[in-house]
């Protein structure tokens, strides 16, 4: 960081007081000419020292948003996806003429470095949620990567429906509270706590009993699953009892298996 005027002519005056030879330059006057010197060469290394502060944040910052074939870099470039766009080559890089974040069709993303592979998962936002890209929408992406990729580097993409879950619990309530609230908020807990499980993240048993705790009128410690299955698109049902890794990186209720029917309410 760039140091003061003042800074550097302080610094250059106790320079000079340890300079015998120059103990001759004593005028205690803010004009002498010594003084208007320092002020002028300290007013010199001053935007010299700016100038060079400004070129390394700038350097710094070329580095930061162009370290090329990380996962950040890989997150950033699949974002940056315009879907009914075509890219050109601009400066020795493929690049979109002009930057239309309407089109950015990709709102959930997941990169997985396998070395000298890269694993794309991807998701576009309906209603805020996730939800499968078309047939078309996936092409434009695998088209864009294809072209953006660091030489040598195979990818694939995907994006696939949500892994479905099938629950089987028993929810113990104090019933001064009312069943209605309870069956709604019960329900609306477990949805929210899905829904906010991070992109191509992991569902965990235990913070799922933890949602359904906080509930108001749910009895403390008193969720029993019976029954926890997942299962990812074209898989069967597979049960867990700690945790299940997404496959196509979200998760939703098994419409076939609706919470309203899963749940046993116990006092």
């Amino acid at each position: 960081m760039a140091r003061t005027i003042e800074e550097i002519q302080q610094q250059m005056l106790d320079e000079k007081a340890l300079q015998t030879d120059l103990s001759a330059l004593n005028s205690t006057s803010n004009t002498a000419i010594y003084k208007l010197w320092i002020y002028i060469q300290a007013v010199i290394i001053y935007y010299f020292e700016v100038l060079q502060d400004a070129f390394k944040a700038e350097v710094q910052s070329i580095i930061d948003n162009n370290q090329y074939g990380t996962r950040q870099w890989w997150y950033d470039t699949t974002k940056a996806f315009q879907y009914g766009d075509l890219l050109s080559f601009i400066n020795n890089v493929y690049k979109y003429p002009v930057v239309d974040v309407t089109k950015q069709i990709i709102k959930y993303c997941s990169i997985t470095d396998n070395g000298n592979s890269i694993q794309v998962k991807v998701a576009k936002q309906l209603i805020d949620e996730p939800v499968q890209l078309t047939e078309d929408e996936l092409n434009g992406v695998v088209d864009y990567l294809q072209d953006v990729r660091p030489a040598g580097t195979k990818v694939t993409v995907q994006s696939l429906s949500a892994d479905l879950v099938k629950l089987n619990l028993n929810v113990f309530y104090n019933a001064n509270v009312g069943l209605p609230n309870v069956k709604i908020n019960v329900e609306a807990a477990i949805t929210n706590y899905l829904t906010n499980i991070q992109f191509d993240g992991v569902f965990y048993i235990n913070k799922l009993i933890d949602a359904i705790q906080a509930v108001q009128g749910v009895v403390d410690g008193q969720v029993e699953v019976l029954e926890a299955a997942a299962k990812g698109y074209g898989d069967s049902y597979v049960t867990f009892t700690n945790s299940f890794a997404s496959k196509s990186g979200y998760f939703k209720i098994d419409p076939d298996f609706p919470l309203s029917t899963q749940i046993n309410y116990l006092t």
